[in-house]
């Protein structure tokens, strides 16, 4: 299997990186060696080092590569959002993005149709100059070749605390992990609707995937809406510590709900953490960050064929 390109503009000039294997006369192809069901590596030549890099996001296109880059200090943590571009076969070295700031960027992901980029930001909120008490979700739209400038969402009107990890379905639906102010400790997953506007009314999920007991985060929904996959500590078929977490998966009913979460087996879920999952825009890889690397104190990014989640697909799940 391969993954397949449309190579379009707005890719931006060349700059040294890892070239590609020359394309197949008939397929233009991502470069990289897809997965199978045994999770490896997202291609470390180029995005590994030793700091922690999560949150990967690859365009519609599959031009462009994204990702978050965690650093730590004395002064806490500092998050920048790097890309990748493939041009001229071959992929460039990742640099910030343009439209970064001094506050960091975090957590890409694209609409359906590429151009418009949405992304969290702990840089003040227009018409103001302090910086917000968490990260706002903004976006830029393809401008041209280029990217235009970042553009306000803010928040979801709910009774929660704060918003983080979102996941785009259908261009109208959105996604996210909050903390709700009555159980500050304890994070669920969270869906909206979302346009120009702004956001709809937020309301959360429910169960069985929001439990009292445990956390709920960073839910990646397929992109026919069949499937979640999204992480959570302190269940006790973790194979991690009850400090960190596991990957889990419901599926969608046919009635519209969220089926009973899952765990996934190994080989996708270790003894470490996993975490971050997205799901690329074709629904065919999963992608997470995980520390199993020997001697990795900070995560790395992996990705996986979506065929390692089809096992647990119940029979009464809407397809």
């Amino acid at each position: 299997m391969v993954l397949c390109v449309a190579i379009v503009g707005g890719c931006g000039s060349s700059d040294e990186g890892i070239v590609v294997d020359p394309p197949d006369k008939d397929v233009q192809c991502f470069g990289f060696d897809p997965p199978d069901v045994v999770p490896v590596p997202f291609v470390p030549e180029l995005i590994r080092t030793d700091h922690a890099e999560i949150a990967v996001a690859v365009s519609p296109c599959d031009d462009e590569i994204l990702f978050t880059r965690a650093s730590f200090d004395e002064s806490g943590i500092h998050f920048r959002l790097l890309v990748s571009e493939l041009v001229d076969g071959a992929w460039t070295t990742p640099r910030p993005v343009p439209f970064a700031s001094e506050r960091g960027e975090t957590e890409p992901f694209f609409n359906t149709t590429g151009d418009r980029l949405y992304f969290y930001s702990g840089r003040p909120e227009p018409g103001t100059e302090n910086p917000p008490r968490s990260m706002n979700l903004w976006y830029v739209e393809r401008v041209g070749e280029a990217w235009g400038g970042p553009v306000f969402m803010g928040r979801p009107d709910a009774p929660i605390e704060y918003g983080w990890s979102g996941s785009l379905l259908n261009d109208d639906t959105f996604f996210f992990t909050a903390r709700p102010y009555q159980e500050l400790g304890l994070a669920d997953i969270y869906q909206v609707p979302i346009s120009d506007d702004g956001f709809g009314v937020a309301e959360s999920i429910g169960p069985p995937v929001n439990t009292p007991e445990y956390t709920e985060n960073e839910p990646a929904v397929a992109p026919d809406g069949s499937f979640m996959v999204f992480y959570s500590a302190g269940r006790p078929d973790n194979l991690s510590t009850e400090m960190l977490g596991d990957l889990y998966v419901s599926f969608r009913l046919s009635d519209g709900g969220w089926g009973e979460p899952l765990h996934i087996e190994e080989p996708v879920n270790s003894a470490a953490e996993e975490n971050w999952p997205r799901i690329s825009h074709d629904g065919k890889y999963l992608f997470f960050s995980s520390n199993r690397r020997e001697g990795a104190e900070l995560p790395d990014l992996y990705w996986v064929s979506t065929e390692a989640l089809e096992k647990y697909r119940p029979a009464t799940s809407a397809d």
